[in-house]
């Protein structure tokens, strides 16, 4: 008899497994400007569509693992419908979606979660499908434009601090202190810190309102600071861009919540991919409903 899959302890297990090693499996694995801008986050070649929520750092953990280039996958079905082939021998990857069961219970309708899984090819085990290579540009003018564009349309209120270098969000007056452009080594630690700035932004009870303090109590606030770095690298592997943001105090504390709740990092990266979502004004599919 075969045992059911525990694709939630399965999946925690893989991201604590990077963690420990020193790897963060929601960063993009590659050089983002040499895929254009607009590419960085994984999607189905067949359809087009990106992936979200946990399928993000589960493909970006296998491409940083296996050294694929490519961000597009395939199922084995797909790769044939498109005139080309699984190279024999390879592994595939499972990625998850959320099903649901509509069911009456004490006359009330309910509609349960649950989760599904399906597997996946990267490009580079595939041969036979063609795909133009994606050329190496530098960052323009135009994509500052835009990024600059996104921030305006959030309606954030920035105050940028003459004297002050702490980037923070305050939620009891529901604005984000920056440090001035000029004291950031470069565009993309800036953007990466605002960034992140604005994913916590999103959290306000007026937006996404998140609040976590009854699930994980005193590891909320660390919770809260990987939905905002994984947001920020949804974020930024959206948008082309490079930057770093140290938040190395948290993987101990982050770890502690993961080995605590095999659903934790499921929550995380769904409410993660909201805020990205959210700050892009993108819609938000009934799909990203939470089963955790």
């Amino acid at each position: 008899m075969t045992q059911k899959r525990d694709l939630y302890q399965e999946i925690t297990d893989k991201i604590i497994q990077s963690l420990e090693q020193g790897v963060r499996p929601w960063k993009c694995p590659w050089d983002q400007s040499s895929y254009g801008g607009f590419e960085g986050i994984p999607y189905n070649l067949k359809t087009g569509f990106s992936y979200r929520g946990i399928n993000i750092p589960i493909l970006w953990a296998t491409q940083q693992e296996k050294g694929y280039q490519a961000n597009a996958w395939v199922s084995y079905k797909q790769a044939e419908q498109m005139g080309g082939n699984v190279i024999r021998g390879e592994k595939a990857t499972t990625v998850v979606y959320w099903n649901f069961l509509d069911k009456e219970e004490d006359g009330k309708h309910k509609r349960i979660p649950f989760l599904k899984w399906y597997n996946v090819f990267n490009l580079d085990q595939c041969e036979g499908i063609d795909l133009t290579p994606p050329v190496k540009r530098e960052q323009t003018w135009e994509d500052i434009q835009r990024i600059e564009e996104i921030i305006q349309a959030s309606k954030a209120d920035l105050r940028f601090e003459s004297v002050g270098i702490r980037a923070c969000y305050s939620p009891s007056f529901d604005f984000i202190s920056m440090p001035k452009k000029e004291r950031f080594k470069n565009s993309g630690d800036y953007y990466c810190t605002l960034f992140h700035e604005l994913t916590h932004w999103t959290g306000h009870h007026s937006r996404l309102n998140r609040d976590f303090k009854g699930r994980f109590g005193d590891e909320a606030y660390a919770f809260e600071e990987l939905i905002a770095e994984m947001g920020s690298a949804f974020l930024f592997a959206d948008l082309g861009l490079e930057g770093q943001v140290q938040h190395d105090a948290y993987i101990a504390s982050w770890l502690r919540v993961l080995k605590n709740d095999k659903k934790a990092i499921f929550k995380a990266a769904t409410e993660a991919s909201k805020a990205h979502q959210f700050i892009i004004k993108a819609e938000v599919s009934e799909e990203m409903e939470e089963a955790a």
